[in-house]
């Protein structure tokens, strides 16, 4: 059952009047004015500080954690641990007891959280001290001791360390805090999984989970290693082609080897055209159409003329096109440059030409 205990602000009360008592006492010898004055001042002081030790402490209502006790113990005898534990710990909230404590702690045993549970059973060994009798302060310090010596060698135990810490670490257990005297030491923890978390400032932030079956003992080591430099140009950064230094501003060389072959390929068959165009000027200037045929000037090569102005109209179509499309890769890589960077490809794009006997054109290789 639930245990009564002396309010604070009585004790309080019972304090300032003896302090006043022993004042009047010492001041017996001197001006009365000046021991009443004394005397008075102690016990307002005392007074004053009743209420605000009655703020600290939670309000207290022995008759209700009575009840909410009774009702806990009743749902627990009938198995229904999921209703009657919560019910102790209104209980204890409402009035601290020794006994309230234990059966929590049992709640928390029954539940798996073993190193809860033990913690709980110390908790009731601090709270018995202020139990009302004898008799019953020894049965409820037999009971929390038996079971905390049963529980010691179920309990597992956890140790996390941090190799080479650096200045700043940061350790957390499951979202919560160690000290730094904490690491290295094997802590009661329940059964179950768990996370531990390491950070510090300037290193990648290290997380391990594990899981800990009852009674054993297990140490996490975690290395916090150094924090990758950022940004272009830094160790072990890779630099792309917009990056590099006369890099032409950003864009990629296989843009600029484009467009120098599509200049080239369109000169070459602007060459080819006016060739093609000397070859007709010079068979409508020596051949002319007649019945039955076409003549032509005595002497004048009627047959390579014609064989020029067909190859030269080939390779105009022919180198032309490429060229074309060599710019147009140019202007694409030019544009493209000036949005989101893309990494440079392996090989730049190269238009390589080519002429057969019966036409001409070009190749595009590499990259887009």
């Amino acid at each position: 059952m639930a245990e009564t205990t002396t309010s604070p602000f009585g004790k309080g009360l019972l304090a300032a009047t003896s302090i006043q008592l022993a004042e009047t006492r010492r001041g017996a010898g001197r001006a009365p004015g000046m021991s009443a004055v004394a005397g008075l001042a102690s016990a307002v002081a005392v007074m004053l500080a009743g209420p605000a030790a009655r703020a600290q402490e939670p309000a207290r209502d022995p008759v209700a954690a009575e009840a909410l006790f009774k009702a806990a113990r009743a749902l627990v005898d009938k198995g229904d641990y999921a209703a009657g534990c919560p019910k102790f710990e209104a209980s204890l909230a409402l009035n601290p007891s020794a006994s309230t404590m234990i059966n929590i702690a049992r709640c928390h045993e029954r539940e798996g959280k073993l190193a809860t549970a033990w913690h709980d059973y110390q908790r009731a060994l601090v709270l018995n001290r202020e139990t009302a009798g004898e008799q019953r302060r020894r049965s409820l310090e037999e009971i929390a001791k038996k079971e905390i010596a049963a529980l010691e060698p179920r309990v597992p135990k956890l140790s996390v360390v941090v190799e080479g810490a650096p200045s700043g670490v940061e350790v957390h257990r499951d979202g919560t805090a160690l000290p730094a005297a904490a690491l290295g030491e094997p802590l009661p923890i329940d059964p179950g999984p768990h996370e531990i978390r390491a950070s510090a400032p300037g290193h990648e932030t290290e997380t391990r989970a594990i899981t800990l079956a009852e009674g054993q003992t297990e140490t996490v080591a975690l290395t916090l290693r150094p924090a990758a430099a950022a940004g272009p140009g830094a160790a072990g950064a890779p630099v792309t082609a917009g990056d590099a230094p006369g890099g032409g501003g950003g864009v990629p060389a296989w843009a600029w080897v484009s467009g120098a072959a599509g200049i080239v390929l369109v000169g070459a068959s602007v060459g080819f055209l006016i060739d093609d165009l000397s070859a007709i000027s010079a068979l409508r200037d020596n051949c002319r159409e007649v019945p039955g045929g076409t003549y032509c000037t005595p002497g004048y090569d009627f047959a390579a003329d014609n064989a020029r102005k067909n190859r030269d109209f080939g390779l105009f179509v022919g180198l032309g096109g490429a060229g074309l499309v060599a710019l147009g890769v140019a202007v694409y890589g030019i544009i493209g440059a000036g949005g989101e960077k893309e990494p440079a490809p392996a090989q730049g794009a190269v238009a390589l030409p080519w002429i057969a006997p019966s036409g001409a054109g070009a190749s595009i290789s590499g990259s887009f």
